[in-house]
């Protein structure tokens, strides 16, 4: 199967084999720049990954580098990070959610995620459950120089790599996020047009994604629910995506 995303229009391109792939309809809510950066970037991580010490391969680290690189840059040349905003966590309980930010700076999500539940949780006078914090793959925002708040929010992309399904309520919750269903993507390879999803888009209890076990399991739920160039595979630890 093919790697690579060629750019175009909603009628696709070429894939490996020579045979026309059609974006998918999810895919073709993107603007032509936000789906030429985004599905090259699912079907680069989608054939290559991140590897880690232990020996799997992390496609949700790999978004998350390949996205993360441009915005060190555009930080470094125009002191505001790029549109893209891989891994933004958000707080649920409130109304709309929150971004989760960095202490030290407004543009930067917070990725001591654990500590901050910590610190914070407690005055919130309620116990964490699983599904209070969510961390989708990709918040595009309309105006880099500003917090990806709900209103300056112009997409919320999930990707699912094959394999991957939605947890209870994680869909919903994404929606929420986004401020409604118009604002919301979902990213699978056949959306992108470099291959096969091998049921793409499903809700299933029993396929759940490690992060969002991990911080259940921290907080004593007890049960789990849910581009840039080339970069080389480097030994990482697990990334919770919320």
């Amino acid at each position: 199967m093919s790697g690579g995303y060629s750019p175009g229009s909603s009628a696709g391109g070429m894939s490996q084999g020579g045979q026309t792939t059609q974006v998918g309809v999810s895919a073709a809510k993107l603007s032509p720049k936000d789906r030429k950066v985004l599905c090259h970037t699912f079907c680069e991580c989608r054939r290559i990954g991140v590897a880690t010490k232990a020996g799997t391969i992390q496609r949700q680290r790999c978004v998350e580098m390949r996205l993360g690189l441009p915005n060190e840059v555009s930080k470094m040349q125009t002191g505001v990070p790029t549109e893209y905003r891989p891994e933004q966590p958000y707080d649920m309980t409130t109304d709309p959610p929150e971004p989760i930010m960095d202490y030290a700076d407004p543009l930067e999500p917070n990725t001591g995620i654990r500590g901050w539940i910590k610190d914070v949780w407690p005055s919130k006078g309620k116990k964490y459950e699983k599904g209070d914090v969510r961390r989708p793959d990709v918040v595009i925002v309309n105006d880099p120089s500003q917090p990806p708040v709900q209103s300056n929010i112009k997409t919320v992309v999930e990707m699912k790599f094959p394999g991957d399904a939605y947890g209870p309520d994680q869909e919903d919750d994404y929606i929420e996020i986004a401020g409604g269903p118009s604002k919301f993507v979902h990213l699978g390879a056949a959306d992108c047009g470099c291959g096969d999803d091998n049921g793409q888009k499903e809700t299933s209890r029993s396929k759940q994604t490690a992060s969002q076990s991990d911080l259940d399991e921290l907080f004593g739920t007890g049960t789990s629910a849910p581009g840039a160039p080339p970069l080389p595979p480097m030994p990482l630890p697990p990334l919770p995506a919320l």
